[in-house]
């Protein structure tokens, strides 16, 4: 059986501050500088996923696979920041999120990653489907909701992004500006930092093979393969209301953007490290999400680490 091939990255829901209509589940940073939520692989007991906008599908990793003697489903391909590879399936009678379930899931299973061997999976794009996503990245809570509960929870001052597309994926897309010049941004909050191409950098004046930048680690994807980055100060990002300033980003020509036909054009990967302080809420199914600030109030958070 054959996957579509999936952008992995990493995201979670989250749920409001303050009572809230309906409570959630925890939000919590792990070592690694992810958010994950607690996530039950066929009535077990809840294990740390990676809730992500990035991805289509849900992943498990192969140490949960094994102890869970999850049934082989054939081989499919995943496609992550850095490129693409073959990996084995596994058939999940039943995954849950907060309360919500969806069963009969065919889930990409990834080899387990060195920085958190504990890490569960990722959920994907197929739990969120006919739900609302709500990420508080203040108050540090999830949340799974029914659609028509948007005007209640998605925030004062909200704003509301009808999403673009890229081709042959389901990722959602905005507008971004780095000191005024527009790009086009992939909502990733799965991915710990933002990431920009070399068109974004030297459109906005910026030289990332200047001294103002300096070498980072790799960039490594679902795939684990490494692509060079340089890391530096690019100037006012400006996105959905949201302005960060003297913000910092890796500059990276990763194949992500090349599979989307944005490798020539202003790109970014929009990370958790822009949409920290906020809350998100997510309507894939219709191609919709709000932006607001926290509930909570901002947060500080310790720096991530400079891997995806």
């Amino acid at each position: 059986m054959t996957s579509p091939a999936i952008w992995i990255s990493a995201l979670l829901l989250a749920s409001a501050c303050g009572a809230p209509p309906h409570p959630g589940v925890p939000l919590r940073w792990d070592a690694t500088g992810h958010v994950v939520v607690p996530t039950s692989v066929d009535g077990s007991a809840p294990v740390d996923f990676i809730f992500d906008t990035g991805a289509d599908d849900t992943v498990v990793f192969a140490w949960l696979a094994t102890r869970l003697h999850l049934p082989a489903a054939g081989s499919g391909e995943v496609s992550g920041a850095t490129g693409s590879s073959d990996v084995a399936l596994s058939r999940v009678a039943s995954l849950a999120v907060d309360g919500h379930t969806i069963r009969d899931v065919t889930a990409l299973t990834l080899p387990d990653r060195a920085d958190a061997p504990q890490l569960g999976g990722v959920v994907g794009f197929d739990v969120m489907a006919g739900q609302l996503a709500v990420l508080d990245l203040g108050c540090g809570t999830a949340a799974l909701v029914p659609v028509t509960s948007a005007p209640a929870v998605v925030g004062d001052r909200a704003q509301l992004v009808t999403a673009g597309g890229i081709p042959d994926g389901r990722q959602l897309t905005l507008p971004v500006t780095i000191d005024g010049v527009t790009g086009v941004a992939i909502l990733d909050s799965g991915n710990r930092a933002t990431i920009i191409n070399t068109a974004f950098a030297v459109a906005a004046g910026r030289d990332p093979a200047s001294s103002a930048f300096h070498d980072t680690d790799p960039v490594r994807g679902a795939s684990r393969q490494g692509v060079t980055a340089r890391v530096g100060v690019v100037g006012t990002v400006a996105f959905a209301g949201v302005v960060r300033r003297d913000a910092t980003a890796r500059v990276a020509d990763i194949p992500a953007f090349d599979g989307m036909g944005l490798s020539h054009v202003p790109a970014m990967l929009l990370g958790l490290d822009l949409l920290r302080g906020t809350r998100l809420s997510v309507d894939v199914s219709a191609r919709r999400f709000w932006l607001a600030p926290s509930r909570c109030g901002a947060t500080t958070r310790p720096a991530s680490p400079p891997a995806s």
